[in-house]
């Protein structure tokens, strides 16, 4: 068959298992407000960009301050992962993945509502 996967190495292997892992814990940081848990994520020098969800762009310090902030009028949040398409190069990964949030939204006469979002 020529158009066969090649078999993966073992350090690939590792590889990918510790961007799941990276995942896994970027996900649990932000559900469980466990913003310190970042630090294991993201290099000190990371410019990390939410504004394409309408939030800021900043470094790790600047992120987490604003995500402690900007999440609290969500009481209850959950990411699922599902696909992920990693893409190794050498010292290099591209990772895409599919999520789902549940989450309730704090409403200002202090019900709360149904808010799920997800994306890639």
């Amino acid at each position: 068959m020529s158009d066969a996967i090649p078999p993966a190495s073992m350090q690939e292997l590792l590889d990918r298992f510790e961007i799941d892992d990276l995942l896994t814990r970027y996900t649990m940081a932000v559900d469980n407000a466990e913003w310190e848990l970042l630090d294991t994520v993201f290099t000190p020098d990371a410019r990390i960009d939410y504004t394409s969800a309408g939030g800021i762009a900043g470094n790790p310090t600047e992120i987490k301050q604003w995500l402690a902030v900007a999440l609290s009028i969500f009481p209850v949040r959950q990411h699922l992962l599902g696909n992920k398409r990693i893409t190794i190069d050498g010292d290099t990964a591209a990772v895409r993945a599919y999520f789902f949030n549940p989450m309730y939204l704090h409403n200002p006469d202090g019900s709360e509502r149904y808010a799920p979002g997800g994306g890639y």
